[in-house]
């Protein structure tokens, strides 16, 4: 690229920090009993209806009884995958993915004091189109017994990873949420689950592995108890003969301990379930690999064989996309309390109502605070946190973000006082994390997204400063750690000013106008909204109206909020209690703005923004709104 001088500090990308994935099927599951109390609908589907439910009946039938709905659905993570690959979703880490479902009011009881569990589901399923929730008449597809209309669920109920079988504790088998009142919509952050789908169908899923090491010829009768990926078991048996009967692996006892293991990895390797051999180095020893992979095989191996050692299965990463299993928490569902939970109630995505329709929400913070319009110099009247600046770069180039090549970890930025390339170059202060005590004339540059880098500093006097950004490598023939430093980009520089303190209380009043905005917007559109603001306060002075030229006094933190004018219901909210902060204000030297991708809000109808910002320890609602219709 060069050295050349560079205005590239004026944002021109499109962000958004809220994208939503609807379910692509779902379905209601029960072993409720029909209305004769003698018959379970448990090949009942309600794949069709337009709500989903959850339920505990106890004592019903008879004196213990206890009745069940489950809820199953499965979300596209292809489609997330995809965003991510297009660098429309940020990378693992950046990102949270939130279930939501709504709560569907009805006239029957409510439960109250209870928990629901999210699991991920280990089998296929067929959605099927019943829509009878009451007499339970229509069937095909899932149900309570089947996946689809020839495959039963390996467990009744559909399959889902079980805490007491699991080797690894990295990812949970399952997240509850509490209802207090039963009226409480479901929103729970299921992250590492979507991230461990993503991993899979990116290609990258591995097998758990594990074995069995003999150290006497067992006896027969002594088991070993594998546990599979998909939630299905076998019980090995050491037997006078080779065979197998349901989930039971009989295998003959040799003549010693290695033609045992030979006949152990035989037997096993037969099963659908896992694969095994004797090890290569040890004729004592079983290697077993799970069939499928997929993070919930690293499961525990138990043997009633004493003296065996036995390596649970491992290092097996991801999540085959079957979607998710909700119910009604063990201790909630399971009778034990000896009283029933009826009825939840979720809008399902065949609703009508647009925004109850069950989905994923991808919520992530990529606003971008550029101090370029107003560095201030190092002061011991603010905290250490107000003398950090962070400055941008955007690479645009033909109209598109462009990662700059090979700069990784060597993208540097050193300060000078004038644009000459000779220049002294500025010492700053070491922070120990953008500044190093070893290179305190370099600051440390990182990518905030695509074709976008960041530097964060503090600088010790005001004044006029220019910005080059550097990348760095070895000297070719040099000796090894001889940096060379090539000048891509100079930025157009920046003025640093120190604060200033006052002896009387100021206003803080400010002015918001969205300066672009218009009153119709297509569902299919991607909008920048940009948002002047300005300090009360502030004077226009002889240059400012001579060359009309508004003053901008920008926010350093600043929220949005979404809201459909019909119902007043809040489509985003402000995000000032969440992590990542997703409606966050990102601003620049032109002043704040916020993206907004109209295919997550209804279509014909009017919606209303509004404005929040954080004065000192205190949130201010702005009292402009402004409003926008979505039609198509």
């Amino acid at each position: 690229m060069g050295n050349k001088k560079s205005i590239r500090y004026n944002r021109k990308s499109t962000i958004m920090s809220i994208k939503k994935y609807y379910a692509t099927k779902d379905n209601s599951i029960t072993n409720a009993f029909k209305e004769n109390l003698a018959t379970q609908a448990t090949s009942a589907n309600m794949g069709g209806s337009d709500i989903l439910e959850v339920f505990s009946i106890y004592g019903q039938a008879s004196t213990s009884s206890v009745e069940k709905q489950r809820i199953i659905i499965e979300f596209p993570v292809n489609t997330i995958l995809s965003d991510r690959s297009s660098n429309k979703v940020p990378s693992s880490g950046s990102v949270n993915f939130v279930l939501k479902m709504s709560n569907a009011a009805h006239a029957e009881t409510l439960p109250r004091s209870f928990s629901l569990s999210v699991s991920p589901l280990l089998a296929s399923w067929d959605e099927g189109l019943g829509l009878d929730m009451e007499r339970y008449t229509d069937t095909g597809g899932s149900s309570w017994i089947s996946a689809s209309l020839n495959t039963l669920w390996v467990t009744e109920g559909a399959p889902a990873p079980i805490s007491s079988r699991m080797a690894s504790t990295r990812i949970p088998v399952e997240y509850i949420q509490s209802f207090d009142s039963g009226l409480e919509n479901l929103e729970v952050d299921i992250t590492p689950f979507v991230e461990e789908k993503i991993f899979s169908l990116n290609g990258q899923g591995t097998k758990a592995t594990g074995s069995v090491q003999l150290s006497s010829n067992p006896e027969v009768g002594k088991t070993i108890t594998l546990f599979a990926t998909e939630g299905d078991n076998r019980t090995v048996q050491i037997s006078t003969s080779s065979a197998t009967s349901g989930k039971i692996i009989y295998v003959e006892r040799g003549a010693d301990i290695p033609a045992t293991a030979t006949n152990l990895a035989a037997s096993i390797d037969s099963d659908v379930l896992f694969s095994a051999q004797v090890n290569s180095g040890n004729n004592q020893k079983v290697d077993i690999v799970q069939a499928s992979a997929g993070f919930y095989g690293n499961t525990k191996i138990s043997s009633s064989i004493s003296d065996a050692t036995l390596t649970n299965f491992a290092n097996a990463v991801g999540i085959t996309n079957y979607g998710y299993l909700i119910k009604l928490s063990d201790a909630f569902e399971d009778g034990s309390r000896e009283r029933s939970y009826y009825t939840k109630r979720f809008f399902a995505r065949s609703s009508e109502f647009f925004f109850k329709r069950p989905s994923i929400e991808a919520r992530f913070d990529l606003s971008r605070q550029d101090d370029r319009s107003f560095v201030f110099a190092s002061s011991s009247l603010v905290p250490l946190s107000e003398n950090q600046n962070t400055i941008f770069l955007y690479n645009k180039i033909r109209g598109s973000l462009v990662d700059i090549p090979d700069t990784g970890s060597h993208f540097l930025v050193q300060l000078r006082r004038t644009v000459e390339d000779g220049e002294s170059i500025v010492t700053l202060p070491v922070d120990g994390t953008n500044v190093m005590s070893g290179a305190p004339t370099f600051i440390t540059a990182s990518r905030h997204e695509k074709g976008v880098y960041k530097a964060t500093f503090q600088v010790s006097a005001s004044g006029q400063f220019y910005d080059f950004w550097t990348k760095c490598k070895n000297k070719t023939g040099a000796s090894p750690g001889a940096p060379a430093y090539t000048t891509l980009v100079t930025g157009s520089g920046f003025t640093a000013i120190h604060p200033s303190s006052s002896f009387y209380k100021e206003g803080s009043e400010y002015v918001v106008n969205i300066t672009n905005l218009k009153s119709l917007y297509s569902p299919q559109e991607k909008a920048t909204f940009r948002v002047y603001t300005r300090s009360k306060d502030s004077q226009p002075n002889i240059y400012t109206v001579a060359s009309n030229k508004a003053p901008v006094s920008n926010i350093k933190e600043g929220y949005y909020k979404i809201k459909r004018k019909a119902d007043n219901l809040t489509v985003i909210p402000y995000s000032t209690a969440s992590n990542p902060s997703y409606s966050k204000l990102s601003y620049d030297v032109s002043g704040s703005y916020f993206d907004l991708d109209m295919s997550i809000l209804e279509p014909n109808y009017l919606y209303e923004i509004s404005f929040l910002r954080k004065d000192q320890n205190d949130y201010v609602e702005q009292k402009e709104k402004f409003k926008f219709r979505v039609d198509t």
